[in-house]
């Protein structure tokens, strides 16, 4: 139930601005960016990262050596100069090739429309790209930071590599890089939202075990602590940091922005209601002066309505020129020619 309480839209503003300004996250601000910019948000943002996803898979089967050139490593990406490597990780494969996969890149996509209808898409946006530019800089810094402790031999390791040929990481390689690799965990975040908003909803665990979204998050949260833990692998563990701190950032965004959505959304209906009302008024003011102003007049005796309820008032059709004459005069007036 919404209680709405007449007071003036700047008071409302600056007492909600107050508000949540002293709880340390300004979604004023972000409320500001989505209404200057929301209509450039992209919908079905998850169905088209899993198309990027299925252009990695592609490229992994038909052109291996061009799928090699997308993954993100420090060697290659700072030893080669090869730096677009730094984003066309976003092409790479969260996973092997296989009927799971395929099914579970069909549920995220489900899942992540879900998320998109529930929270909105620009919301739905920040979140997801987030995401990604967070991946994207903490695996850079991480992978410039472990090239730069050493990058004489990372160097000649290159060089190495390079005078092998173009297929230097070998299949099994590849593979172990796309089942813990930062579109693996970006995959994460989406089933992290989806039991951040639908926290009860029943999920099948195995496809026959139903249990709930907030249980998968908890399951997927261990996961990734024992991958942080278990490997001595910076960038992984980088990745890792920004997905969950992102994760994090939009459940405390999430909390404050909803409400405040509903509050501007409040705050916009005694808006417009009051501007309706000074309407009204307006045009009752403007009515009520024209009071005197008559609709209609006999052109013989000089009567109009306000003489008289009983009086009714005809044009005459004979007469040349818009002449109105009330029942007594319109038969028997002599017509203007």
């Amino acid at each position: 139930m919404v209680v709405y309480v007449e007071v003036s839209y700047p008071k409302l503003g600056m007492m909600l601005q107050q508000i949540y300004s002293k709880r340390g996250f300004d979604v004023n601000f972000l409320y500001k960016i989505e209404k200057k910019f929301g209509k450039y948000s992209i919908n079905n943002l998850s169905l088209k990262i899993v198309i990027c996803f299925a252009i990695g898979y592609f490229l992994w089967l038909a052109f291996p050596q061009v799928y090699e050139m997308l993954v993100f490593d420090y060697v290659y990406t700072f030893g080669g100069h090869q730096y677009w490597r730094i984003f066309t990780w976003i092409f790479t494969m969260p996973g092997e090739i296989g009927g799971f996969t395929i099914l579970m890149l069909f549920i995220y996509a489900s899942i992540g429309n879900s998320v998109e209808r529930s929270v909105g898409t620009f919301l739905y946006n920040v979140y997801i790209f987030g995401t990604v530019i967070s991946i994207t800089i903490f695996q850079f810094v991480a992978g410039l930071v472990t090239y730069l402790q050493n990058a004489e031999m990372y160097n000649g390791l290159y060089d190495i590599s390079k005078s092998y040929g173009v297929d230097v990481y070998g299949e099994e390689v590849l593979a172990a890089m796309s089942n813990l690799g930062p579109t693996y965990f970006l995959s994460i975040s989406v089933f992290l939202g989806f039991a951040l908003v639908f926290a009860d909803a029943m999920m099948l665990f195995m496809f026959f075990l139903p249990i709930k979204a907030t249980w998968v998050a908890y399951a997927d949260l261990l996961v990734m602590a024992y991958y942080f833990i278990k490997y001595d692998d910076w960038v992984m563990r980088v990745i890792i940091i920004a997905v969950v701190g992102n994760f994090i950032l939009f459940y405390n965004i999430l909390k404050k922005y909803r409400a405040y959505r509903r509050f501007n959304a409040t705050t916009a209906q005694i808006k417009r209601r009051k501007e309706f009302k000074q309407k009204v008024r307006q045009q009752e003011e403007k009515y009520s002066s024209q009071s005197n102003i008559t609709r209609h007049k006999c052109a013989i005796c000089g009567r109009s309505e306000k003489d008289g309820e009983e009086l009714e008032f005809r044009f005459c059709s004979k007469c040349n020129g818009n002449y109105e004459y009330c029942n007594e005069h319109l038969f028997t007036h002599e017509h203007v020619k």
